[in-house]
C-alpha cells in the first residue's frame, strides 16, 4: 500500500479509538515514511516494515510510552518494539499451530476426496447394473458428505492463509505482555 492509503487506514483506526492526538500520530508516520522515501527506500516496502494498521493501533492503545515516543518523534520502527526473543517464541508457537491446523486441513481434504471418489465410482457401477433406491440414497449421501468434507478442508486452508498474519501479531503481543509481567 502507498503512503496515502496507509495514512487513511491508520486515521480510520485512530478514529475508532477516539484518539485526541490523531494528528500528531499521523504526522509522525507521514514524516517517517517521507524520510524513508527521501533516503531511497521503496515506499511500499518501508510501509510493510512498519507492520499492519491493526498492530499499530493496538500498540498505540496499549502502550503510552510508545505514544510518547511517537509524539516526540523518536526514530524507530514499530517492528523494533518487539524483542528477538519474543519473536522467536511467538513464531515457534504459531508455526506449531499452523502445522497442526494444516494437518487437520489435509486430513479433511483427503477424506473428503476419497469419500467423493468412492461414492461416484460405486454410484456409476450401481446405475450400470441394477437400480436400488437404498444404495442410491446411500451413495448420493456419501457424495454430499465427501463434498462437504472437502469444502471444510478448503475453509481451513483459507483461514490459515487469510487469518494467520493477524493472529501471529496478536500472539506476539500476548507473549510480549507475558514476558513484561514476569520480567
Amino acid at each position: 500500500m502507498n503512503k496515502y492509503e496507509f495514512l487513511y487506514k491508520l486515521g480510520n483506526a485512530l478514529n475508532q479509538q477516539k484518539r485526541t492526538d490523531q494528528k500528531e500520530i499521523l504526522g509522525y508516520y507521514e514524516e517517517l515514511i517521507q524520510d524513508a522515501i527521501d533516503s531511497g527506500q521503496g515506499e511500499e516496502q518501508f510501509i510493510a516494515k512498519l507492520g499492519s494498521i491493526d498492530k499499530i493501533a493496538r500498540t498505540l492503545s496499549k502502550d503510552e510510552t510508545f505514544v510518547e515516543q511517537v509524539k516526540t518523534k523518536q526514530n524507530f520502527q514499530l517492528q523494533m518494539v518487539f524483542s528477538t526473543t519474543v519473536k522467536i517464541i511467538g513464531y515457534f508457537i504459531f508455526f506449531t499451530v499452523v502445522i497442526v491446523v494444516g494437518s487437520i486441513g489435509i486430513s479433511f481434504l483427503g477424506s473428503g476426496i476419497s469419500m467423493f471418489v468412492f461414492a461416484a465410482i460405486r454410484l456409476s457401477m450401481m446405475i450400470a447394473q441394477t437400480f436400488d433406491l437404498y444404495n442410491l440414497m446411500m451413495f448420493v449421501g456419501l457424495l454430499i458428505l465427501g463434498s462437504g468434507t472437502v469444502l471444510f478442508g478448503i475453509a481451513i486452508f483459507k483461514w490459515l492463509i487469510i487469518e494467520s498474519r493477524p493472529r501471529l501479531e496478536k500472539l506476539l503481543e500476548m507473549v510480549q505482555e507475558a514476558i513484561k509481567k514476569v520480567g
